[in-house]
């Protein structure tokens, strides 16, 4: 008896009516998949972007870095002094007469 006083309570509400709905229940199962079960789903779409977002950020570095190369390449192969400076500085070359040091900091 309780059984059935419960059901009746529960038949009666407004929300067991609108699940109860079958097209509620098709649009609930439709949104359900394509937001989450489909091959291109929502969710896979917005990882996708994500992605191209950071690979244009990457794209966007590494065109500085070329313009940066190319500027100090242009100035290597323009200035002699600038290129006898970068050997030293970079590659550690001296001339014959010449002691090099090399001061390390401590760690």
């Amino acid at each position: 008896m309780k059984l059935k006083e419960s059901w009746g309570k529960i038949s009666g509400t407004g929300l067991f009516r609108i699940i109860k709905n079958k097209y509620v229940v098709a649009i609930l199962g439709f949104a359900v998949w394509v937001v989450f079960l489909d091959s291109s789903s929502m969710v896979r779409c917005t990882r996708i972007k994500m992605n191209i977002r950071e690979q244009e950020n990457q794209k966007e570095y590494y065109r500085e870095e070329i313009r940066s190369i190319e500027e100090k390449l242009n100035e290597l192969s323009s200035n002699r002094d600038s290129l006898e400076k970068f050997a030293r500085e970079q590659y550690l070359f001296k001339k014959d007469d010449e002691d090099l040091f090399v001061v390390e900091p401590r760690r």
